[in-house]
């Protein structure tokens, strides 16, 4: 059965988009009417969806003039990573738990389609394969609020300022040094051991270390 989506959760998912691929800058107002034309829609489920964003902290709502993006500093990403770090270990955790939804041969298949990207030095897919990657033990975990959690905090780490803005010769080894943790995340499932895999995905593979790259500012 499809879930419902109300205009706001489109008016929502639009914005959020809109920040998170780097088309609306840090720091500048959210233009409402132009929202509106945009989705051909009224001004209360953009109100709606802007309240709602204000109020989880990812813009900033200032009485009497408006909306405005908020900067993703480096700390802000590094607490934001933090939590993702937790949530996804325990994701991995429930996933175990649950090995026949978990599908490890996908995950190798992606993990390799990774690989080859990386090797040819093109980056552009990265960011949608490494989170169809993350998204199979995620939902294999078959915690619905647990997916919901995840899903909304990974809306604003940028998705491609890192590509758009550093040199080959920095992008390209951390991005294989992130692929080979997918590969350890693969074999830390196979072995069962639910300690490390939830050790290693929160305070490795979640580490402050990637933060400069999702930073916003």
């Amino acid at each position: 059965m499809a879930t419902y989506r109300s205009l706001k959760d489109l008016v929502y998912d639009h914005i959020t988009a809109e920040i998170s691929s780097g088309r609306l800058k840090p720091n500048v107002a959210i233009n409402e009417a132009a929202i509106c034309a945009d989705l051909e829609i009224s001004r209360t489920p953009v109100r709606e969806a802007l309240m709602q964003l204000a109020h989880e902290g990812y813009i900033d709502h200032i009485p009497r003039r408006g909306f405005f993006t908020r900067a993703l500093t480096p700390e802000r990403i590094r607490n934001i990573y933090a939590i993702i770090g937790d949530l996804e270990a325990m994701a991995a955790v429930l996933a175990m738990g649950r090995p026949e939804h978990l599908d490890l041969d996908k995950m190798r298949s992606l993990a390799t389609e990774i690989d080859r990207g990386i090797e040819a030095h093109n980056y552009e897919a990265y960011h949608s394969l490494q989170y169809a990657f993350h998204d199979q033990f995620i939902q294999a975990s078959g915690n619905e609020e647990l997916i919901r959690l995840l899903a909304n905090l990974k809306k604003f780490l940028v998705q491609l300022n890192y590509l758009r803005n550093t040199g080959d010769e920095v992008i390209h080894p951390v991005l294989v040094k992130m692929n080979h943790e997918h590969w350890q995340i693969i074999r830390l499932l196979e072995g069962g051991d639910r300690e490390a895999v939830r050790a290693f995905v929160r305070d490795v593979h979640w580490s402050g270390d990637y933060a400069p790259f999702h930073t916003f500012i």
